[in-house]
């Protein structure tokens, strides 16, 4: 938990952006802060609020969306499976619903230095969790007295945590590849269908790139 402690706190700032985000919508505190709660996902949240907001959001339309921006945590979860599994199915199964990007890469970081303690995982993800819930709160609750997020410059920490993200797992040039794929396909969808598309054809282009390099090499 004290290592997870920074990252809380960076969360909660992305969560207060998210719950000003979500107020502006329309959401309530309460409605905001179980919107958190059961996605736990700031990137998928931002994408559900715009295409709600486009006036055009049916279930299916926001169960593919969340989906699909989600879908990295599959490849998360198959990196922890060998390491996590040892605790048993209870204790992993548990310790996933406080994964987050932040707290699966210093997870990695630290299996990679011979991290043992397999409450790792949930100990990091335990201040996230909480920093992101009430950081979202707070946003839903004081919107009225805060500026716009544009105006604050909360609107740019996806961006940022996402580069930041990205940077920290670049291990070779060829892995900016699926990197330059994704952008390309996000500046190519955005200005017709908006950023929550461009989020879904960004994943897509970066995984479909990936994919096939890996193939290819292998």
């Amino acid at each position: 938990m004290r290592d997870g402690l920074p990252l809380g706190l960076s969360i909660f700032a992305y969560g207060l952006g998210f719950g000003l985000v979500a107020a502006q919508a329309g959401f309530g505190i309460a409605r905001a802060v179980t919107t958190s709660a059961a996605i736990y996902s700031g990137s998928a949240q931002l994408a559900a609020v715009n295409l709600l907001q486009s006036g055009q959001a049916t279930l299916w339309a926001l169960f593919a969306t969340i989906l699909v921006v989600n879908a990295r945590y599959i490849l998360f979860g198959a990196a922890l499976q060998p390491w996590l599994w040892q605790a048993g199915p209870l204790r992993a199964y548990g310790s996933l619903l406080l994964l987050g990007d932040a707290n699966w890469m210093q997870t990695m970081r630290a299996i990679r230095a011979g991290e043992e303690d397999r409450a790792y995982l949930a100990g990091t993800g335990t201040p996230m969790l909480a920093g992101w819930l009430s950081g979202t709160a707070l946003g839903a609750g004081t919107v009225g007295l805060l500026p716009r997020p544009e105006v604050m410059g909360l609107d740019l920490m996806l961006a940022a945590f996402a580069a930041a993200m990205a940077a920290a797992m670049v291990r070779a040039r060829t892995d900016l590849v699926p990197i330059a794929a994704g952008a390309g396909a996000a500046l190519a969808i955005a200005p017709s269908l908006g950023p929550g598309a461009a989020i879904i054809g960004a994943g897509l282009a970066g995984g479909a790139v990936a994919a096939l390099m890996h193939r290819n090499a292998a």
